[in-house]
């Protein structure tokens, strides 16, 4: 039961970004799909540096956050970019 939640989550918080930066690269706001990215990776950042440093937050606490919820993230939001940006590619060539 456990583990079918963690991979439940874990495609959660996967595939919201995928869809989210794929819809924003197609239509065309390179620039918050971007940022976005950007704040994903920054979070995973603070996690894994407050995994090895004693302070404020538990170091089990910030690599679980890390592995179950920002490496997702950062890998689902990387490739709906990537998709939205063949889509809008592919979108681009057809109108010619």
């Amino acid at each position: 039961m456990t583990q079918g939640m963690v991979l439940g989550g874990m495609l959660l918080f996967a595939g919201l970004p995928f869809a989210l930066l794929t819809y924003l690269m197609r239509s065309g706001q390179s620039g918050l799909a971007l940022t976005i990215v950007s704040i994903i990776g920054a979070t995973l950042a603070m996690f894994i540096y407050a995994s090895g440093r004693p302070f404020g937050i538990d170091p089990v606490l910030a690599m679980m956050i890390a592995m179950l919820a920002c490496i997702p993230a950062l890998l689902g939001s990387t490739a709906g970019a990537f998709l939205g940006w063949l889509l809008r590619r592919q979108d681009d060539r057809s109108v010619k």
